[in-house]
């Protein structure tokens, strides 16, 4: 089998940089936080902050590695750094509180879930409501309770981003990657990659985005915000996935993964003197369409591959450089097996940034990224459902993005940080968009649809995004933090009349005691139409204005003595200026989703989402079984002229829960989901009688999303087993998704049938959300 282009070239790397790898560890001279990693992966608990201990620190001596604890004490007081005890056992690396002296370990403690202890520095608070911290490296330099559940929680995609679909306030059915945030779109997020914004970064986009493009086993950790989140993220109204690349480690890693889903390698590790280079290699290939050819090759072929390529020089003691390339493909073709449907598509996405971090003193840094973005799309397609509908559509998307992102940050005093930053985009994109649909009698009666439709749509938009901020956090008394900024942002390539935005944001935080904390948070955060978010494929050939929302939210947290946190939040999200958007009133599974008689457009004044989140979480003494249990009460709704009308996302109350339990070399793990059915609207078909005695029929529908589907509920599992082999580790693992074949109904195929007394009938089919998916897989690390 001839490997693809991409993954040639990876292969090529990895090979070349395996074989440059140093042997032999010598720690005199490099750095303290070398020495932590080491220390992390001999399964002794660090927590620190990259802000406390960062590159500058250096090992003046060669420590004594029988006595790891006690060389790294000595190492942080030459530094006026000292070790204090940490939750379950852990080390928690803090400010002496004066010279020579350790701290006392009952003022620095972490509780719960991204809390911190009130004598923790400025710059490591987290003030933010609604930011869930998860944490993905196998050797991480931070242990929230999150990392422990989310690095083995089943998914058989094996895909980072899914994480978030665990946590409260999150809608999603489970196919997609993609999900709505407290009530929003699912394009209202902000996806970031080492501190880079990635546009369209999912495979398969246009055929449900089952997972990104970012490889799991390159992601260090994801900062999840749902609500509340600083100006410095800008131009998404409901949530920021912000992922880290993962660091690599003193000597060289190798990973070989293989599931069902995809297979994969990774290659890191250090070159050069004193370490100063480093490098982060992935590739991986899809398994999609070897399964479906086993289990049935009429579904069609669906393929996807990617890569990351990444090298870095620390350029003396205070900067950072580094090289980064993401690549992407997909080629995919897909039938319905009735032949109602076919479709084929190939997608490509080229990003390239060069990222440069700069401590130009103890107190002041910046973040600078010049990048290069890449991406064509191409779809064809048709549909032939016979008595209801024909059409077919040919399309070409191109987009393009050159792009220069600075950010500076300045801890004025201890009391007091200061962050600025800008940001400045050129953007070209291009459309070539052709369909044309017929829709036959009595289908072209309902949802404002008509007989015939016919789209010919060349466009080519250009012009700049322009953005800036500034942010300051201010710690007037002890127990009191405040944080506030303000951002604007701007948009040459539309003809709207408000293409300038300026939003302000704020957020609070009180330690009520060292185990509780308050914090509100709130402002206003607008969306603008991206340059490569036209809606071609509904008739749509200029941008709408920027839309805006405005957040409210408020949260306590309370660690309990025995180990437990409880978290309460409640938020009101208020939408207005909202552009037209569109969905599939019958069966949002659709594989060309415009040429269906259920597409329909949604305009709306503007729309209000509102809940309460409750979660609680705890471990064991000895951090072997970590567990969480959550409950969400939560009402999204679009405000219209005839009254509100649900979303079709709309969940009111839902449960999420699970744990994972590390037993000698097994872990076991498992998650579930219940919530209130997603509203649904049915098609309605009568047969009349005419005068001359013939009959025919007419269509309506049921109010829109006025009906349920019956409550959602799955439960997930996984069960793996560490294998120690004559090289490295291997680790093999089983993962059930959906564990007992739950009929989740999630939509409705209807079909024109003739009965046994040769009339026409309405047949309808209801459709499933994922069945029974089992995976198994190994991972071999060297």
């Amino acid at each position: 089998m001839r490997l693809p282009p991409c993954l040639r070239a990876t292969f090529f790397l990895l090979l070349c940089c395996h074989c440059a790898a140093a042997a032999e560890v010598q720690w005199q001279g490099r750095q303290v936080t070398d020495f932590i990693a080491w220390l992390i992966e001999q399964d002794i608990r660090i927590i620190y902050s990259n802000d406390l201990v960062g590159p500058e620190l250096v090992l003046e001596f060669e420590p004594d590695t029988q006595k790891p604890i006690a060389a790294l004490r000595k190492a942080l007081e030459a530094n006026r750094l000292t070790l204090a005890d940490g939750p379950d056992e852990s080390f928690l690396i803090i400010r002496s509180l004066r010279e020579g002296a350790d701290a006392d370990p009952g003022e620095a403690k972490i509780a719960g879930i991204e809390s911190v202890a009130i004598d923790l520095p400025l710059t490591e608070i987290v003030v933010s409501s609604s930011l869930y911290s998860l944490e993905y490296d196998q050797a991480g330099s931070h242990t929230f309770l999150e990392r422990q559940l989310t690095t083995q929680l089943p998914d058989v995609t094996d895909d980072a981003v899914r994480a978030i679909h665990r946590l409260p306030g999150i809608a999603s059915g489970g196919v997609s990657a993609r999900s709505h945030v407290r009530g929003g779109i699912d394009n209202e997020q902000l996806f970031l990659f080492d501190g880079l914004r990635l546009y369209e970064p999912f495979h398969l986009k246009d055929f449900q985005a089952l997972s990104s493009i970012v490889d799991q086993n390159a992601v260090d950790g994801v900062d999840f915000y749902s609500a509340g989140y600083q100006a410095r993220y800008g131009d998404r109204m409901s949530g920021v996935i912000d992922m880290s690349m993962r660091q690599p480690e003193p000597g060289t890693i190798t990973e070989l993964a293989l599931n069902f889903y995809s297979a994969s390698v990774l290659s890191m590790g250090r070159f050069g003197g004193s370490d100063h280079g480093d490098w982060l290699i992935t590739g991986r290939r899809g398994n999609l369409d070897l399964v479906a050819d086993i289990v049935n090759p009429d579904y069609g072929s669906p393929s996807f591959e990617d890569s990351l390529l990444h090298v870095g020089w620390e350029l003396g003691d205070n900067t950072y450089l580094s090289a980064n390339a993401l690549l992407s493909y997909d080629k995919v073709s897909l039938n319905e097996i009735d032949g109602s449907e076919q479709a084929n598509a190939t997608y490509r996405n080229r990003v390239a940034w060069l990222k440069a971090e700069t401590d130009w003193t103890s107190d002041l840094s910046s973040s600078t990224i010049l990048s290069a973005t890449a991406i064509d799309n191409a779809r064809l397609g048709s549909a032939d459902i016979a008595g209801v509908l024909t059409g077919n559509v040919t399309e070409t998307r191109k987009f393009r993005n050159m792009s220069f992102r600075q950010d500076w940050r300045w801890t004025v005093s201890d009391a007091l940080v200061v962050r600025s930053g800008l940001d400045l985009k050129h953007l070209d994109a291009r459309y070539d968009y052709d369909s044309s649909l017929q829709i036959f009698s009595p289908f072209d009666q309902i949802l404002n649809n008509q007989a015939t439709l016919a789209n010919n749509i060349q466009v080519a938009p250009s012009g700049g995004q322009y953005a800036a901020y500034f942010e300051t956090r201010w710690r007037p008394f002890e127990r009191l933090v405040l944080d506030g900024g303000i951002r604007w942002d701007q948009q040459t390539y539309t003809t709207a009349e408000n293409d300038d935005q300026t939003s302000l944001r704020f957020n609070l935080l009180y330690f009520l005691n060292d185990r509780t904390e308050i914090r509100l948070g709130g402002g206003r955060y607008y969306q603008a139409q991206e340059i490569n978010e036209l809606q071609v494929a509904d008739g749509v050939t200029s941008f709408f204005p920027a839309q805006r929302a405005t957040h409210l939210v408020s949260s306590i947290s309370h660690a309990l003595s025995t180990g437990i946190d409880i978290y309460v939040e409640v938020y009101r999200k208020k939408y207005r200026s909202l552009m037209t958007y569109y969905e599939n009133a019958f069966d949002p599974l659709v594989l060309i989703p415009e040429l269906q008689i259920d597409r329909l457009g949604i305009d709306t004044d503007g729309a209000v989402a509102k809940g309460a989140e409750l979660r609680i979480s705890g471990e064991s003494e000895s951090a072997e079984l970590l567990w969480w249990l959550s409950y969400t009460w939560s009402s999204i709704k679009d405000e219209q002229l005839a009254g509100d009308v649900r979303r079709s996302w709309d969940q009111t109350n839902t449960i999420n829960g699970g744990l994972s339990w590390d037993w000698n070399k097994w872990n076991f793990s498992a998650s579930g989901v219940v919530h209130t059915g997603w509203p649904r609207t049915d098609l309605l078909v009568n047969s009349i009688t005419n005068p001359d005695g013939s009959t025919s029929l007419t269509a309506s529908t049921s109010p829109r999303n006025r009906l349920r589907h019956s409550p959602f509920h799955k439960l997930d599992a996984r069960a793996s087993r560490r294998i120690d082999v004559s090289k490295g580790e291997l680790t093999a693992f089983l993962e059930v998704s959906n564990l007992y074949d739950r009929q989740n109904p999630c939509c409705a195929k209807y079909r024109l049938v003739t009965d046994g007394d040769g009339k026409q009938i309405l047949s309808r089919n209801t459709g499933n959300w994922l069945p029974l998916i089992p995976s198994i897989g190994i991972i071999w690390q060297f």
